[in-house]
């Protein structure tokens, strides 16, 4: 028989068939795990007890810290979801990938739909951790064919030609440091009615970021600066999993920003996609370059609504720390929705403003429409106003940066996967 696992909310006590463990005291404070050694008395080696606290907290994360083994779980109405996510999500390595088999005694449905969802969030985490070395611009590009092509979806892979062509010129430029290719990848998935419109997720996708010639004094990290595509990627991969009955359009600019003789510099005026010309002013504010581009591109192919998501600022760091997500909005009626599905997984975001003085801010240059950085209080809201130049009249328009959110102790969260998903599951109840 299976390991047993069962979770607990404070004052609560194991059911009836477990009897025999009654008097063994329980900690049930959030997090804390209980481990009962059954010593032959059942047909498995232990029993694991998961403290749920007082329910106020997110009960997927005190799941994800049970040790991963194949477990029987005993659920609830309250808990299963929670359990299927939990364990799945914590059974996450990058160096170990093993799949684990875990069965509930009831609300399977539910069970297994958070095992779905955290399996699929894990495949962002595993593209997010993959040495830049491994992870490349190409290897990127594949792991959007290989979605696309599991669930039908019609892609598109615009490659340096194309990209010219159309005149792409702000990811052109970042890309022009790199001795490895730049892609703009386009999926769409058209899981609604013929005539609802398209919501795009936009994923800012830089495998790696020196810097360009503003080279950064510490590189640490820097893999993550994909996280934006990767997270898109598998919210995309999640909607077609579970079929959602939605348009979405996914567009994901993929570069690196490295230093070579060729690399942009200070001072270089570049023509985006949209036709607005940007005065270079930092070469390591190179994100926003790149989903200027990206964000034109979603709006050309018909999308009136953009969520985009990024790594973008550490001003965002600086001002929410770790646990909360940095998000800006032009419309009440696009951001309200998005608030209620995070408060629904429990993926803390906090907003932040942009408004026309930091707009103002960037058209200050003597040589081009705007700059693409300045020194500058609320920078992190400066990059959103910056990208907002590029959100036409009538798109609603979310932007998520991820900069504090995307890894914890150097593993990757995988963040605000759910909280797109949900919000788009709501809109269609």
């Amino acid at each position: 028989m299976k390991n047993i696992c069962i979770g607990l909310f404070e004052g609560e006590t194991l059911p009836e068939s477990l009897a025999a463990f009654k008097d063994v005291k329980l900690d049930l404070e959030f997090g804390k795990i209980t481990t009962i050694h059954t010593l032959n008395q059942l047909d498995c080696e232990k029993i694991v007890v998961v403290g749920l606290g007082d329910g106020k907290k997110n009960i997927k994360e005190a799941f994800s810290k049970v040790e991963a083994d194949d477990y029987f779980v005993y659920v609830n109405e309250n808990t299963a979801y929670a359990a299927g996510f939990g364990l799945v999500y914590g059974a996450y390595s990058y160096k170990e990938t093993k799949v684990y088999d875990f069965e509930s005694d009831g609300f399977t449905a539910e069970f297994e739909k958070g095992k779905t969802v955290a399996s699929i969030v894990n495949h962002a985490r595993e593209m997010s951790d993959m040495p830049a070395n491994f992870l490349t611009p190409d290897h990127l590009v594949d792991e959007a064919k290989m979605v696309s092509e599991k669930y039908g979806m019609e892609m598109e892979v615009l490659d340096h030609d194309d990209l010219d062509q159309l005149g792409a010129g702000a990811l052109l430029a970042v890309n022009q440091g790199s001795d490895r290719p730049c892609f703009m990848v386009v999926i769409r998935y058209d899981g609604g009615k013929e005539d609802e419109e398209y919501t795009a997720l936009v994923g800012k996708g830089l495998t790696y970021d020196a810097g360009g010639y503003n080279i950064k004094s510490n590189m640490h990290g820097m893999k993550y600066d994909m996280c934006g595509a990767a997270n898109m990627l598998c919210a995309l991969e999640l909607v077609a999993e579970l079929k959602i009955e939605k348009n979405i359009v996914c567009v994901l600019p993929i570069t690196e920003n490295k230093v070579n003789g060729h690399g942009f510099v200070d001072g270089d005026v570049i023509t985006s996609l949209s036709g607005k010309t940007i005065e270079v002013t930092n070469t390591d504010a190179e994100g926003r370059l790149i989903l200027a581009d990206a964000l034109t591109m979603a709006q050309k192919l018909g999308a009136t609504r953009v969520i985009d998501m990024a790594t973008l600022t550490g001003a965002c760091v600086r001002a929410l720390g770790s646990t909360y997500t940095g998000i800006f909005s032009n419309d009440d009626s696009f951001y309200l929705p998005f608030l209620g599905a995070s408060k629904a997984t429990k993926e803390q975001i906090w907003r932040l403003p942009v408004d026309e003085y930091f707009h103002s801010e960037l058209k200050c240059s003597k040589v081009a429409d705007i700059v693409n950085s300045k020194t500058l209080g609320g920078n992190a809201s400066l990059a959103a106003a910056f990208l907002e130049e590029f959100i036409e009249e009538g798109t609603k328009w979310i932007h998520l940066d991820i900069a504090g959110t995307s890894d914890k102790d150097e593993v990757a969260t995988g963040v605000m996967i759910e909280t797109i998903v949900h919000f788009f599951e709501n809109e269609c109840k």
